[in-house]
């Protein structure tokens, strides 16, 4: 499975919650937008200033972000991308649900590589399906004598394709 994932996805799967948990590193391979990072550590950031973490938890969460970030496939933020976000949508999305939009659609326009989303933002899974693209999900479990049925421990564990 080739996903393109969120940082909505990301920050809750680091810190254990969210949905889909049970996709984390399931993946063949991942795209993300070189705003992951930035969107990540913001988040981060808000929820050491809201007390919601402490601040040997926000150096943790950071180490992981950059383990996350190193080990998914970054895409620029190009001026092909940035036309693309402005055009209207089929349904109605903020500035930076438009430039995922956008990078998902440029990776398979011009890369040939169709994404499956990985988010917990609603709104964004919505406005990817009604672009055709499919939202993350587990293929159908296998028997619990292959022994594949195995869940990451780790957050850290994200695939390390490049």
């Amino acid at each position: 499975m080739t996903v393109y994932l969120d940082s909505s996805y990301v920050i809750r799967r680091l810190l254990g919650v969210g949905k889909n948990a049970e996709l984390w590193g399931k993946w063949d391979k991942a795209y993300a937008s070189v705003l992951l990072r930035t969107e990540c550590c913001r988040a981060a950031n808000q929820m050491r200033l809201d007390g919601k973490i402490d601040d040997s938890d926000r150096a943790r969460l950071g180490a992981w972000i950059e383990t996350v970030c190193a080990s998914v496939n970054q895409v620029p933020v190009t001026d092909a991308i940035v036309r693309r976000a402005a055009e209207a949508y089929p349904v109605a999305v903020g500035t930076l649900q438009a430039i995922h939009l956008a990078t998902m659609q440029e990776l398979e326009s011009v890369r040939g590589v169709k994404c499956d989303l990985l988010s917990d933002d609603d709104g964004l899974v919505q406005a990817a399906k009604s672009l055709g693209f499919a939202e993350a999900a587990l293929p159908p479990a296998k028997s619990e004598k292959d022994g594949k049925d195995k869940k990451a421990s780790e957050p850290e564990a994200g695939s390390k394709s490049k």
